[in-house]
């Protein structure tokens, strides 16, 4: 929420020199960071339940279905037109806005993805080998993607999710990475990290992220990682941003040894993370249904007041994430009738 906001609203003048070179760094660990515990949390829940999801069981068709809603309402957030009526006279700019690649189309294939793995590999370590081997050559192969062109070979939809030169801001090649090696991850924390929680944050993250951040630094490349303003370097930024991301959290896994309770709202925003996403992007960005701020100070403010818009997005996103899960919980049949109401009325205003 606050990268958005930031990205949006604060001052074109500000956006520059070294600080905000090194806030874009961190900027993009927030999608690294969250590409990962995506993964990583399903293999939490899939290994549980492994028997239901190495076969076409009612469950495995639901998170098929969940994964391929992600995708719908990607595209539907890049919808080119506001109504229907209009979209005979769409320009070729907008179609490719609506066909790049967000990262909601990304966490939507790439799971549908892993959840074909479980169904074809059958065996959980066999689940966590292909995941980080997946992992390992989708990163190798990232520059010749983005640079091979894909729009004179194939079709723009499918074109889209392997170069960022269609205007994708998460193509499937790198960013697809993560998620495999936070399945891999998350898989081995069911095995045997869990009860080894102090040695799994080690071991399994500090280790191996202080390790890729003294690669980056052996071969010279550090700035270039940071940067990765030529394809060439493209590896090393996914690299060291999984590096920075593995070490926050296995610091932060170290710390979560001495809390022993968190208020419900951390909950409520963790799960409620989808509805979070979709409402402060329109808020912010605007939609075909709604003006944003973007519309009406994109690029004009300064940082006082950026963060000050930053904070109030953050404290309603919060309340609105605690009200409807409460809602969800304690009121079902309420919470799935403004659901069906909500989508009916944007569906009406499109048609």
């Amino acid at each position: 929420m606050y990268g958005h906001t930031v990205a949006a609203l604060l001052g074109t003048t500000y956006q520059q020199g070294t600080w905000f070179e090194v806030w874009n760094f961190q900027r993009g660990l927030t999608s690294t960071l969250f590409l990962l515990l995506s993964g990583f949390a399903f293999s939490i829940a899939t290994m549980r339940h492994w028997p239901s999801y190495t076969k076409p069981s009612p469950a495995f068709w639901r998170r098929i279905r969940r994964f391929a809603f992600f995708i719908v309402i990607g595209y539907a957030l890049h919808f080119p037109v506001p109504h229907l009526a209009d979209i005979a006279s769409t320009d070729e700019a907008r179609w490719r806005s609506f066909l790049a690649v967000d990262v909601l189309q990304l966490i939507g294939v790439t799971f549908i993805c892993v959840q074909l793995l479980t169904l074809v590999l059958q065996g959980r370590r066999a689940f966590m080998v292909v995941s980080l081997m997946l992992a390992v050559v989708i990163v190798a192969v990232a520059p010749a993607s983005w640079t091979f062109a894909w729009q004179e070979h194939t079709i723009p939809a499918l074109a889209a999710y392997l170069t960022p030169t269609t205007g994708s801001l998460f193509p499937l090649v790198p960013w697809s990475a993560s998620v495999f090696i936070g399945a891999a991850a998350g898989g081995l924390y069911a095995r045997w990290g869990a009860a080894r929680l102090s040695r799994f944050a080690t071991w399994m993250l500090l280790v191996p992220g202080v390790l890729l951040v003294v690669f980056n630094l052996a071969g010279g490349r550090l700035p270039a990682a940071l940067e990765a303003g030529e394809f060439g370097w493209l590896p090393m930024a996914v690299l060291m941003r999984t590096a920075a991301c593995l070490i926050g959290l296995g610091a932060l896994a170290h710390a979560s040894r001495y809390v022993t309770n968190l208020p419900h709202a951390f909950g409520a925003v963790a799960q409620e993370s989808l509805l979070i996403y979709v409402v402060h992007l329109c808020i912010v960005y605007g939609s075909i249904w709604n003006p944003g701020l973007y519309q009406f100070y994109g690029g004009s403010l300064t940082p006082l007041a950026t963060f000050l818009v930053v904070v109030g997005l953050i404290a309603a996103m919060t309340l609105l994430a605690w009200q409807w899960n409460v809602l969800k919980h304690h009121r079902p049949r309420t919470a799935r009738w403004i659901t069906l109401g909500t989508a009916g009325l944007l569906v009406l205003i499109l048609l």
